[in-house]
């Protein structure tokens, strides 16, 4: 399900049973990922950008929390 707010997309996935939502932009020839506080980015090439949109917010929201820096 994708819904389009501007230039910013919204985008859900479906993982290990939960659903995951996210977004993107497309910028170039870069789609541009959101989730939570992470953001990743790469070319699209010759995939669309809402197949490649999917992969990152998958890849994000997998990526183990990193641990807070205390200054």
């Amino acid at each position: 399900m994708e819904t389009s707010c501007g230039d910013l997309t919204t985008v859900e996935i479906e993982l290990n049973g939960v659903r995951v939502r996210g977004s993107y932009r497309v910028m170039g020839k870069t789609v541009v990922a959101y989730f939570d506080e992470k953001i990743k980015f790469v070319d699209y090439g010759m995939d669309r950008p809402e197949t490649v949109a999917k992969w990152l917010l998958s890849d994000l929201s997998r990526a183990k929390p990193r641990k807070q820096r205390m200054w």
